[in-house]
């Protein structure tokens, strides 16, 4: 029975270090000027439960000591809808049927314990046509769109280096 049990458990248990995000020069700018600074927050936000998610459905457990650290920057995004803030300075805009192409760049560098690089992920998404937007009412649909995608394709450079 011990045995058992014993072989039932993995070797080593799946860990990831995952950094809070960080938004991109470009996008700090957009977001002053634009969309609003309280914004980030949600995105950042958005980041992390994308990346939770895909790591915890492939059995990876989030771990401050972890040998594998994980940094992700949100270098741009553009709403689907629009935004609070612009919502105030343009009363004119419609929250469901104002629509732009969303999306967003994002960028992840996978680190080993010793600091040094060893993968790198890049995903900048956006819809090809208006006709291909996220049917979400939200203001980040598609950036979200992006943030799935990219965190999907974070976990396999994840499972390649971990390994």
């Amino acid at each position: 029975m011990l045995l058992a049990l014993a072989l039932a458990q993995p070797l080593h248990a799946a860990t990831v270090m995952l950094a809070p995000a960080t938004v991109g020069s470009q996008l700090q700018v957009k977001l002053h000027d634009l969309y609003g600074a309280e914004e980030a927050t949600e995105l950042k936000s958005a980041v992390a439960e994308y990346l939770g998610s895909a790591f915890k459905a492939a059995g990876v457990t989030v771990d401050a000591a972890a040998p594998l650290h994980i940094e992700v920057s949100i270098e741009d995004a553009v709403p689907t809808h629009p935004t609070r803030h612009q919502l105030e300075q343009t009363p004119s805009l419609d929250y469901l049927r104002s629509i732009s192409r969303g999306g967003a760049h994002l960028i992840a560098v996978l680190r080993a314990a010793d600091g040094k690089e060893v993968d790198r992920v890049e995903l900048d998404y956006s819809p090809a046509s208006l006709d291909e937007v996220s049917p979400s009412g939200g203001a980040w649909g598609d950036a979200r769109v992006a943030m799935d995608r990219f965190s999907d394709q974070v976990v396999k450079a994840w499972r390649r280096r971990a390994h």
